[in-house]
């Protein structure tokens, strides 16, 4: 499906670009609104967006608001600003980027050279950094108090990557150390981000548990699953726990 009114350019600044015209509309899930600049198949569209939108909890898509996602083919990365663009840029790229202007939020995602369920786990990741600067103190001091307490058991693992680097300066020879707030605060954030998106992540499909000494351990991340269904319940329909979580927290449990 395409549903750009006119021919598009091969490079507009973002900016730009999310305040074209576009025709016709899809809506997904709470009236979020999809275009996109390329045809895309039925079952891509149900993958890139319309699924993941439909798992997003109601609590979190109504602090959110108005939202309009375009798919697009790449995002390039200049000095000058983010451009959409619509043949293989050369240099640094995005998968997500997004602008917030006259109440809505203008979410634009990358889909050429991801696979479609790359790109629908970037937008829960797209989700979950919009909803992390709308939380209050109090709600975001309850997942720090569940860092603290895994810091101070000296857990190592972490749920991906980039949380795993903004933790490591916190541990020393299994113990906590001394550190600075704004250091434990950028791993919050940063742990809050990826542990949000990795819960609607196992709400939309069941995910395999990934085990090893940089991973989360299965009672911390039950934990943390736990913690998220808390703050933002499922919609009716979806569960929290996959079947193999539920078995690795009870090994008794009936297969």
């Amino acid at each position: 499906m395409s549903d750009s009114s006119t021919r598009p350019r091969n490079s507009v600044v973002v900016s730009e670009y999310v305040r074209g015209d576009f025709a016709p509309l899809s809506h997904l899930a709470y009236g979020w609104e999809l275009h996109t600049a390329i045809p895309l198949t039925p079952a891509e569209e149900r993958t890139m967006v319309r699924e993941p939108a439909q798992a997003v909890p109601a609590s979190i898509a109504k602090r959110l608001g108005a939202m309009r996602v375009l798919v697009v083919p790449y995002i390039a990365c200049f000095e000058t600003g983010d451009r959409v663009e619509f043949s293989k840029p050369e240099g640094e790229t995005h998968s997500a980027v997004w602008l917030e202007e006259e109440g809505k939020i203008h979410l634009v995602l990358a889909c050429r050279e991801l696979d479609a369920h790359d790109t629908g786990f970037e937008l829960l990741a797209s989700v979950a950094e919009l909803l992390r600067v709308r939380l209050p103190g109090d709600e975001l001091q309850r997942f720090a108090h569940l860092l603290d307490e895994e810091l101070r058991s000296g857990a190592p693992g972490e749920i991906d990557e980039e949380s795993l680097a903004a933790k490591r300066p916190l541990l020393e020879r299994g113990r906590v150390r001394h550190r600075a707030a704004q250091q434990f605060e950028r791993y919050r954030d940063v742990a809050f981000v990826s542990t949000l998106a990795e819960y609607i992540h196992g709400l939309w499909h069941d995910v395999q548990i990934r085990v090893g000494p940089d991973h989360l351990r299965v009672q911390d991340l039950r934990r943390r699953m736990k913690l998220m269904g808390e703050m933002f319940p499922p919609n009716p329909g979806y569960q929290i726990f996959s079947r193999e979580l539920e078995q690795e927290a009870d090994p008794h449990a009936e297969a």
